[in-house]
Order: structure tokens, then sequence, then C-alpha cells
């Protein structure tokens, strides 16, 4: 392709600030987190009509599968959303994330970008998560802009990007690997003031990631004993300076702990706790769900059937809940197979990229493979679907990770219009 043709059909450096300018406040708010992740589709659409590169690579292969993977999981919801006459009014999982992998298909497989454009949008995600931890860090869990639990959910996905755009840094300037590292450290210090318990697993996976990273390059561990007290210390100041990131996952998990020792207990109080409530959800749910396998038996029943429990267990905590706090538990036992099956088809659209890219693109396998463990780990303890900015998060973070590591138009001195 002629450079006179290629910058013709560059993405223009206006459209492409504004949705940077997004992806940095989505953390704060939820309607900016829908607007970018509506302008990423629209941008995706644009680029398609005008049919610009028209590429066939890993990253269209990726992205064709996760399109395939969403279409499969809404026609598998549909049917038992419309057995049962349930409204897509609560929700729109489904449609988000549709509607937000055919624009990645249309930028994967039609837009040109330059490496300039790409690395803005590595600093965009970098400054998101520094948003994300300001506001927990200034006001509090209680001020994130949807439930705590799914922000928090969120924020992992995020973090889980950067920490694959970190470890592809290598051959860059320290000062950008100091700054994209720096975002890998407060998404994580962001994840664990958000109270969100069930994201806390985002620790595991950014240590064991870089375990392997290491042993993969076959670095010698006496060379990382620098390294690796420098983190300490840094994690020792911020510690000293910010008391709370070691107090509030300390008193979380501490509180989880005790509540599940009170599950011993013959008490009727033990069920009013945040994990006690959960478990007893959990058990009386697989004791339904075999009655009603194929189909499930709705919303409505669902709703219900919480009621009913609580009032034989005499629990107002349970009572006070409307869902299951499993995302798998709550599909089976509402949609029934179709239900599982529609979850599990991302799952396995994730799963899909993940192999597609590790080849050529492993950094971006690396990524994504981050965001299938904290999406399917997440969703144990909470029904994060049922909240719309999870899902527009979700389509956000999968998009930029493939985004961030796809082949460049090669030319960054191109005179773009703005």
């Amino acid at each position: 392709m002629q450079a006179d043709e290629l910058s013709s059909k560059l993405i223009k450096n206006w459209p492409w600030f504004a949705i940077l300018l997004l992806l940095v406040l989505a953390p704060l708010n939820s309607k900016l987190a829908g607007a970018c992740w509506l302008a990423l589709a629209l941008l995706g659409a644009w680029s398609f009509l005008r049919g610009s590169a028209k590429r066939s690579t890993s990253d269209f292969d990726a992205a064709k599968g996760w399109v395939f993977a969403c279409l499969l999981a809404l026609a598998l919801r549909a049917v038992s959303q419309f057995y049962w006459g349930d409204s897509w009014g609560e929700r729109h999982a489904e449609f988000r994330l549709l509607f937000g992998a055919l624009g990645l298909l249309g930028l994967a497989h039609c837009a040109c970008f330059t490496r300039a454009q790409l690395k803005w949008l590595g600093s965009a995600l970098v400054l998101a998560l520094w948003a994300g931890f300001g506001l927990m860090l200034l006001f509090g869990a209680g001020r994130a802009p949807t439930n705590q639990i799914p922000w928090g959910a969120s924020m992992s996905l995020l973090v889980c990007v950067v920490l694959a755009l970190t470890l592809n840094a290598s051959s860059e300037p320290w000062r950008v690997r100091l700054f994209h590292a720096s975002g890998v450290l407060v998404g994580v210090c962001a994840v664990l003031l958000s109270q969100a318990r069930g994201s806390y697993g985002l620790v595991l996976w950014v240590g064991g990631v870089l375990l392997w990273h290491y042993a993969k390059r076959g670095v010698k561990w006496r060379a990382l004993i620098g390294p690796v007290m420098l983190a300490a210390v840094v994690l020792a100041l911020f510690a000293q300076i910010f008391p709370q990131l070691m107090s509030v996952p300390a008193q979380r998990v501490q509180l989880a702990a005790s509540e599940i020792s009170a599950m011993d207990s013959s008490q009727e109080s033990r069920f009013d706790s945040s994990v006690g409530a959960r478990i007893y959800l959990w058990k009386r749910a697989l004791e339904e769900i075999p009655d009603h396998l194929l189909m499930g038996v709705g919303r409505e029943v669902r709703m219900a059937s919480i009621q009913r429990w609580g009032e034989q267990a005499n629990s107002s905590m349970v009572k006070s809940l409307g869902h299951l706090h499993n995302n798998y538990l709550e599909e089976l036992f509402d949609q029934g197979l179709f239900g599982l099956g529609s979850f599990l088809a991302f799952l396995a659209g994730l799963f899909y990229m993940v192999m597609r890219l590790r080849k050529d693109q492993p950094m971006a396998a690396v990524g994504m493979a981050g965001i299938l463990f904290m999406h399917s780990s997440s969703s144990l303890t909470n029904v994060n679907f049922a909240h719309n900015y999870y899902p527009t998060v979700l389509s956000v973070a999968v998009s930029v990770c493939l985004l961030l590591f796809m082949r460049t138009s090669g030319s960054d001195d191109l005179n773009l219009k703005s």
C-alpha cells in the first residue's frame, strides 16, 4: 500500500484523542465508560465501511473468534430469555459485548494506526488505572460509579492488559517501563481498596505472570535480588503513606475467614453475613437445579425462591439479596443449560483468542489470558453481568488488549490530518 493511500486511511488524531480521554475517565463515571465503548464500536464500523486495510492476520482471526463467541452467547441467551418472557431491560451484557466485538472486528480488519497512536492508547490505559486508584484512595469504595464489586472486577481486567504492556516494554526507555509498571501497582491497589474480595485473585495472577515471564527469559534469580528488594521498598513506602492499602484488604480477608468459621455453628445468624448468605444460596440453588436443568426457572421464580429460602433460614441478609452471587449458578438456575452455555461461550471466545495470539502476539495473549482468568474467577462470587458497567469495561478491555499489540502501519512520519 502506497504511503499517500495509507495516509488517507489512517485513523485521524482528533477522534482517537476523544476516545483516549473517555478511556482515562471511564473508571470515574459509568456514562463515560459507556461512551468509550460506543465510540470504539462506531470507529470500528466507520473503518469497516471505508474498507481501509483489509488485512488477514492473527489479530483479525482473534477478533472473528470473539464475534462468533458473542453471537453464540446472544443466541443461546435469547432462547431461554424468550421462553420465560424475561425482560431484556434489566441487563444488556450480551448486546454490549456483541456490538463491541463487531467494532473490534472492523478495527482489526480495516483500521490503520501509527505506532504513536497505539503508544498513546497504552498511556491512556495507565492513566485510567491512576484515576481509579485516586477515586478509591480519596473517596472510598462507596463512591464507585457502580456497585463496588463489579467495579473492582472491571479494574482487574484493565490491570491484566497493562501488565502485558509492561512486560512488552523491555526495549523501551526506563521511564516508559516505570510508567507502565506504576499502572500495574496502582491498579492492584485500586482493586484491593474496592473491597471486592472476588477480584483479589488479581494479586496471584500478577505474581504468577511475573515469575513465569522471568523464568521464561532465563533470568538468573540472583539478578532479581536487586529489583525485588526495590519493589519491596516501594511497596513498604506505599503502605506507610497509604496505610489503608494494607488495612482494608486485611480486614476484608479476616472478615471472610470469621464468617466462614461461623458456618460451623448451628445458630441461624450464621446466614446473616456476606459469606454465609452466599454459601446458603449456592447450596439451595444446587438442590433445585437438577429439576429444571434444561431451561431453568426464569428470573421471577429465582427472585421468589431467594425470598422463600430467606424465610426458611430466618435470614434478613438472604432476603435482601436479588441474585445468587455466582454467575455460573445463576445462569444455570435462571436459564438452564442454555443460560450456562451462553456465559461459557464468552470464556470459550477469550480462550480462542489466547490460543490464536500466543505465537504471533504473545503479550496480547498474556493480556487476554489475564482477562479470561479474572473474568472467570470473579464470577464465582458475584453476578457481574447484572451490572451493565462490567460488560462495558470487559468489551473495552478486550478491544484495547488486541489493539495495543496489533501491527501498525509501520510509519510514524505520515502527515495525519486532524
